[in-house]
Parts: C-alpha cells; structure tokens; sequence
C-alpha cells in the first residue's frame, strides 16, 4: 500500500515523553533545592562551613539558570523543530537550526547567571567578548564562512533532507549525485547510489552550481539513449520502446505521469539514435538503479523482437549498382520470424509448429484499443509479438478498471476459452500499440491433445492467470508455493484433463454449467 508522503508520520506518545524525562527531572531537582535550601541547610547541613553553604547557594541557582535552559531546549525541539515544522515540511529537520536555538538559549542562561547570580555588568562582558571573538574570527574564518553559508542554505533551503541532489564540478565525470542525509555547521553529507558517504563542506555548497532532482516537483525525468540500425521502421522501434519502459509503470517508482515517451534523438553513422523519457520518484529509487531496471527492460523487449542495438559498422561495395539492404517497407515483422524462440514453441516438434503456423493470423492494435471484454466466448489463443497489454476487470457497479497484469512480448492469452471453454475471465486493452499472432482454438487443442508438454505449459499458465485474478479481486497475498503446484507431471495433467477438455473434436462446444 502506498503511503501518502504529505502526512508525516505520527510520533508515540511514550517517545515523546521519554525524551523529556531527564531534563524535567534535572529541572525540578533544582526547583525543589532552590525553594528548600534554607530548610535542608538548617536540618542536615547545620555544621557544615560558610564556604560550602555558599558554594549551595551559588550552585542551585546556577543549576535552576541551565536547567531551565536545559529544559525549554529540549520543549523547543520535540514540539517544535520536530513537530509542527517536521510535519509541515514532512522532512526530519537539519541538527543546525536546533544547535542555534540551543546556543540562543544557553547564552541566555549564561547571561542571567553572570547578572543575578554573580551580580556582574553584562554591559562590560559584550564589550570583551567583541574583542575575543575578533580574534576567533580572523583565526577561524574558514569554519566560520562554512557556518554562516549553512544558515544561509537553511533560509533559502536549495535543497532540504531527502532531496537527491547533483553537485557539478569542473568535468562531468566528477559531479556529485548522492541523496541529503545530514546538514550541520561546517558540512553537508550526501549517500551516493554506490552507499558510499560524501562530505561536502558548506563554503564548497555554497559556490558550487548544484542540481536539485526533487524540485519543482518531487520526481526527475531520465534519459536513456538507444541506438537501432536503420532498417528498423520508426513506427516499429517506437512500439517496442513505448512497450518495455510502460511495462514498469507502477507509479511508485516509475510514473505514469508524466507519461514516458520515446523520441528520435538522432541521426547517426551506425543507426538512428531513440531518446527513452521516463520520470521517476526519487525518494523510492535511485537515478542509477531505474536505469539499470529500465536498461534490462528496453534489452528484453529488442530481444525478444529479433533485433539488437546497432553497432559502428563499414560497408565495402564491390560493384557500382550493388544494392544493399533496404529497410523495411512494413512496421510488422514476420511472425515466423519473431516467435521462434517463445515459450509457446519451445515444448513442440517442427511438424507441430509448421501446422500452427499454416493457421496463424498477424494483427495489429492500437493502444488504448481493447483486444477483447470478459464475458465473451471466443475460441482464439493470442500471442503477444511486440508491444504491450494489460489484462483488467470493471469493478461491480463502476466503469473503474481495476488491474489484473500486463502481458508482455513472448506471453500467450485466451487460455480461458481455449482450454476450459469458458467465457472470458478478463478484458485486455492494449497499453501501446501492438501487434498480436492469432491461432484459432481448434488447432491449438489438436496439437495439445498429442503433446502433453504443450498441454501442462497451457494449464499451467490458465491456472497462474486464473490465481491472478483472484488475488486482484480479493486482495490475497500471492501464495508461495504457487509454481511448486502448477508444475505437476506431463502424465497427471494428461489424465486429469484430457478426458475433461478434449471431446471429439467433432463435438460443438458448449457452454459451461
């Protein structure tokens, strides 16, 4: 379940409270000494000398001064720092505003120390104190400039705690990308992607040209080039693209909006240059781990469809009118040649895939288009060859489509007609455009009826599909042992199906009861 990052957390009762302990009882130990004293001198301490008497006197006020200092430091800081403006910003607050308000404090406490308790002139004290902090000051510039730019970074707030932020540098290769995990006196310490911690001081934060990820908005858009040869159709490319960073969308780490997007970059020696677009939440996930997730992805999806980013390359013609490959002049492949290595033929003999084949129809869909609505019966088995779907049901009462999965490049769909001869159990729309092989019912049954591996692969994938569904419905948590049960023997799934959902092949179907 998605946590609404608006509302910060609420902070236990007895946390609260355990952090006042020590300085309310510190506090009132003084409080009850200060109004006791005459009393517990008088009684336990009669015959003690005038220097240690004195040495109480002076010492319970000074105690009341501090611990009172003590006190309203650590009031300020639980509900104030930590509590009103911890949930405002719903970000933990930096150790430099709570160290100020404590100094304010304390040399407060000090002050009256000084002017009640020692019945010194303040007025004298200030005029030293300049003197001395002149000296400081020349000797310290350095720590001073660090502290100074700190408080300023906390006025204008560049960048708060939680924010992934980019320190540039001189080259490129040396920026800084790490994520704020502390903001103190002299320094600013960021984690990197690697783990590592970076300690950047404040002058050095102050100076430098800095990038910060999670402003305006909370996420950042990233950037990914893939290079395809030419003979690739635009239209192709994009749909294959368009497929595999939409399969991520989940929109808690990679957003559906802004919506990823495919654009061509350019034109190189080699290919045509394709700019990936996909935002992201940082707070979630690194800028150096989404590409590698999205990285994998985009390289399945190419796979998957025959083809592979484009290498440099040098063509030598030997004759003058020699002609070369031509690209494309359609945006769909082949389907014997993109589903060659698909789990679908993977469990069946050549003769089997040629009469597959002989039935099998290429269509396309665009997205957004739906491919079929649950409650239909319709005796086709679909492959997925490039692009992507998503499987949904409405829920009761609504036109609200409720997510079941997304199937992807190399998945089969429709099982649940083909198979169990049933209604649809779901509706697919498609997520980008696609395009799809059909392979009617009938064949897919004769074939199965003598192949008990392409049989177990089908039920297998009707029952994943069909625990799928449930899960969405009811909200069940994905049983464990889930593959160990749909992975039974070729011979069990042969006997407990073949009678139930292969009649004689002449027999009309019919509906189930």
């Amino acid at each position: 379940m998605k946590m609404d990052s608006s509302k910060a957390p609420l902070v236990p009762f007895w946390r609260i409270g355990k952090r006042l302990v020590l300085p309310s009882f510190i506090f009132c130990f003084f409080l009850f000494f200060l109004m006791s004293k005459d009393e517990l001198v008088e009684k336990f301490l009669g015959n003690v000398s005038s220097v240690v008497q004195l040495g109480l006197a002076y010492g319970s006020q000074i105690g009341m001064w501090l611990s009172g200092a003590f006190l309203v430091q650590r009031l300020i800081t639980v509900f104030f720092w930590d509590g009103l403006i911890a949930g405002i910003s719903s970000r933990p607050v930096p150790r430099l505003p709570k160290d100020v308000t404590a100094m304010i404090l304390f040399g407060v406490a000090v002050m009256g120390v000084l002017a009640t308790v020692f019945e010194q002139s303040i007025t004298g004290i200030w005029a030293t104190s300049g003197v001395f902090g002149i000296v400081v000051g020349i000797a310290l510039r350095n720590v001073i400039l660090d502290v100074f730019i700190g408080l300023s970074m906390h006025v204008e707030q560049p960048f708060r705690i939680g924010d992934w932020v980019m320190v540039h540098q001189n080259r490129r290769e040396t920026h800084i990308i790490g994520q704020v995990i502390e903001i103190n006196w002299r320094t600013t310490r960021l984690k990197t992607t690697e783990k590592n911690m970076i300690v950047v001081p404040n002058s050095r934060m102050g100076e430098a040209i800095l990038t910060n990820y999670m402003k305006p908005k909370p996420h950042f858009r990233v950037d990914l080039e893939f290079v395809l040869d030419y003979s690739v159709p635009p239209n192709r490319a994009i749909r294959i693209l368009t497929a595999a960073i939409h399969s991520l969308v989940d929109d808690c780490k990679f957003l559906s909006a802004p919506e990823p997007e495919i654009r061509l970059h350019k034109s190189l020696n080699h290919g045509q240059g394709y700019e990936v677009r996909y935002f992201i939440l940082p707070v979630n996930i690194s800028p150096n781990e989404s590409k590698h997730i999205a990285g994998k992805s985009i390289l399945e999806h190419l796979i998957q469809a025959g083809l592979t980013p484009s290498i440099s390359k040098e063509k030598i013609l030997l004759e003058k009118d020699l002609d070369y490959a031509k690209a494309a002049t359609e945006d769909q492949p082949e389907p014997s040649l993109v589903v060659a290595n698909f789990d679908l033929f993977s469990v069946m003999t050549d003769e089997e895939i040629s009469m597959l084949k002989q039935s099998e129809k290429k269509m396309e869909i665009s997205a957004g288009e739906v491919l079929y609505e649950e409650g239909i019966e319709e005796d086709v088995l679909y492959l997925v060859a490039e692009g992507l779907l998503r499987s949904y049901y409405l829920l009761d009462g609504s036109e609200e489509e409720k997510k079941i999965d997304h199937l992807s490049v190399g998945m089969h769909l429709g099982e649940d007609c083909v198979m169990g001869r049933q209604m649809r159990s779901s509706s697919v729309r498609a997520v980008s455009d696609a395009v799809l092989i059909r392979y009617p019912g009938s064949i897919v049954r004769k074939i199965a009826k003598g192949n008990g591996r392409l049989l177990a692969l089908l039920n297998q994938n009707l029952s994943l599909r069909s625990d799928k569904i449930k899960q969405s419905k009811w909200q069940l948590k994905p049983k464990k042992d889930a593959k160990k049960k749909s992975k039974t023997s070729v011979k069990e799934t042969i006997q407990t199906f073949f009678s139930d959902l292969f009649p004689d092949s002449n027999s009309p179907k019919t509906e189930p009861s």
